[in-house]
């Protein structure tokens, strides 16, 4: 069984005490501290609900409350910053915020436990299916890749073609890849190691492809997928690992960030020629102009009026990434008037997803746009913070006021969490590549966006590239080392003797 990490009573108490009495020495006031205080309250005993970080709600909903509410309430503290500056109507802010937490925790409450009799992925039975399995998904995720790059050399008309779609589905069978080659580590290793070349090449061409978009969470992505597998997998971190793991963290912070911030603010609807072109040249010139970038996206960002910065300190500018606070308010501001645009936000994103042969009038993109030009964050922008970024938290108070904050968390929530709970098991490897999906998915994007993927798109399409990949495999003879995987696994220790 997966370790579940939940937070005791005492803990959280701690966090509440510290967040609350931190906020009011650093001149926050008093309304703003105390429902910040509670909305993390809230956010502990529902990540308790959805048994912590042994569940794939759990772990995405730990990802939706960190970057949402947890490292913004406890930076502001660390960092001797006011928590309601930065922050357009603050206190309307943080009202909607708790009760969008509260509504959260009662939801999972009422929900939790739900499970559903849903289809289920075909995962590989045996470890010569999975190492045949590896090969299919990495020709398919590198076709998939090629696809997206090819439309990328178009610019906007290529993010329309039937080419980029075809690629965004097929991309699918590259964290697959790298999920199923640190399993065959790990088995062939009896649990000692984790990463070799079968991992080496799907995380060389994730890496490619967020360098070219200037895409921090491209950086990050495969990294988080080779810790997320091991973690499901119990495998026992060592010493050099959490070295490795604080290095990256560290460059991560230092040198990637500020770079890959300076590099996307030179670009506008870039072709991908135009992008690897600004990439390259800026790397090229980051050694001697490095002061520059660091002013940059650090003391002259927190500067700009047009940034939306929920943090003040330079260096805490990569903190931003992870208050979507910041920009919640915004749009929470834009709407606090008592102007509610009601399913207009849900109508453009479920509209952008219908097949462009159904219909040809379909707007090119979600309610991304509309909500940005809302706020104001689409508005003469060419900064290098986090833009037109915003949450279901705002998104639903924006549609339909204090209602929509008391509906969306309580049902649409929780009704995520159930389809995942009932298709997918975290620890099997089509099962992990939902987690990272789940988890990278709920925490950014409007209500359309977040009920579409989450509950449509990214669910069949694990289920229908699983048993088109086990379909392929199945056709090639592979049987006989099903029990030879586990005992290795249990061996080692990465599996429970009771795991079938």
């Amino acid at each position: 069984m997966t370790r579940t990490w939940t937070l005791p009573p005492l803990a959280v108490f701690a966090v509440v005490v510290f967040v609350f009495a931190g906020e009011l020495l650093s001149g926050t006031n008093l309304y703003f501290a105390s429902m910040a205080s509670l909305s993390i309250v809230c956010a502990c005993v529902t990540y308790n609900i959805l048994r912590g970080l042994g569940s794939i709600s759990g772990i995405a909903f730990t990802r939706f409350a960190l970057s949402t509410l947890v490292i913004s309430q406890v930076g502001k503290v660390l960092v001797l910053e006011r928590a309601d500056q930065n922050l357009d109507t603050p206190n309307v802010v943080i009202s909607v915020y708790a009760l969008y937490f509260f509504s959260a925790m009662l939801g999972t409450m009422v929900f939790s436990r739900l499970r559903l009799p849903l289809p289920k992925p075909a995962e590989p039975e045996t470890a010569t299916q999975s190492r045949y399995l590896y090969f299919v998904s990495l020709i398919g995720g590198l076709a998939g890749t090629a696809l997206e790059f090819q439309a990328a050399f178009r610019g906007e008309a290529g993010a329309t073609s039937l080419a980029h779609g075809i690629g965004l589905i097929l991309g699918y069978f590259l964290p697959f890849s790298l999920v199923l080659a640190v399993d065959h580590r790990l088995r062939t290793t009896d649990g000692r190691h984790i990463f070799g070349w079968m991992a080496f090449w799907p995380t060389m061409v994730m890496e490619l492809s967020g360098f070219v978009g200037g895409s921090r969470q491209g950086f990050v992505e495969p990294f988080a997928i080779i810790f997320l597998t091991c973690y499901l997998r119990n495998f026992r971190f060592r010493r050099r690992h959490l070295a490795i793991a604080m290095g990256l963290a560290a460059g991560f912070v230092l040198f990637v960030s500020p770079f890959y911030l300076y590099a996307r603010s030179a670009r506008e609807n870039p072709t991908l020629g135009e992008q690897l072109s600004t990439m390259i040249r800026t790397l090229e010139q980051a050694p001697s102009e490095w002061s520059t970038i660091k002013y940059q996206v650090g003391s002259e960002a927190v500067e700009d009026t047009r940034a939306v910065n929920y943090f003040s300190t330079p260096s805490a500018v990569t903190l931003n990434r992870f208050a979507l606070i910041g920009p919640d308010s915004t749009l929470i501001s834009a709407c606090a008037a008592g102007y509610h645009y009601a399913f207009t936000s849900l109508k453009l994103d479920l509209m952008s997803q219908i097949p462009r042969v159904l219909y040809r009038d379909k707007p090119d993109a979600g309610s991304g746009q509309f909500l940005g030009q809302l706020d104001g964050q689409e508005e003469g922008w060419e900064g290098t913070t986090t833009n037109s970024v915003i949450t279901t938290i705002a998104d639903s108070y924006g549609g339909f006021g204090w209602l929509g904050v008391i509906v969306f968390p309580f049902f649409v929530l929780p009704a995520i969490f159930v389809v995942y709970e009932s298709m997918f098991d975290m620890r099997k490897p089509w099962g992990t590549v939902a987690t990272v999906y789940l988890l990278i998915g709920l925490t950014e994007g409007s209500m359309g966006q977040i009920m579409v993927n989450g509950i449509i798109k990214n669910p069949l399409y694990v289920l229908v590239l699983s048993w088109g990949a086990a379909w392929i495999v199945r056709m090639i003879p592979a049987t006989g080392d099903r029990l030879v995987t586990t005992r290795v696994l249990q061996r080692a220790g990465t599996l429970p003797e009771n795991a079938g």
